[in-house]
């Protein structure tokens, strides 16, 4: 299974692969410490400790991630991605960029300009706005 899942959900509706230490990245940002997620979940700062390890091992319960999200104050998403939609040309394929440059030599202050109408043009023909 590995990064399969990282592969499916990639550019698929703002969706990304949940990492295998969610739990833990997300209490680390927040400053929380494993004792104070304990407290909010109702169960003992060893128990945060084996889920933690048990996400990193895949091994984690949809119930305990949905516990420990609710106290971290985040929304749990559980997921299945059709493979079709990794297969779609229009998400993998970069837009293309026309120029004439010709007119570059004469201002070239006009040039980022220029290139970001295009770039806009380019995903609006592509449908990636």
């Amino acid at each position: 299974m590995g990064n399969q899942a990282g592969s499916a959900t990639r550019g698929y509706s703002g969706l990304s692969a949940t990492r295998r230490d969610s739990i833990r990245r997300v209490r680390l940002q927040q400053n929380v410490m494993a004792k104070q997620l304990a407290a909010r979940m109702g169960v003992s700062p060893a128990r945060v400790s084996v889920m933690e390890r048990d996400e990193q091992r895949g091994a984690v319960t949809l119930k305990m991630m949905q516990k420990a999200a609710e106290a971290l104050g985040c929304e749990f998403v559980y997921a299945l991605v059709p493979k079709s939609a990794r297969q779609t040309s229009k998400t993998t394929e970069k837009p293309k960029i026309r120029l004439d440059s010709s007119h570059l030599r004469e201002n070239p202050d006009r040039q980022v300009q220029d290139l970001q109408q295009e770039y806009r043009r380019s995903l609006r023909e592509n449908g990636k706005t």
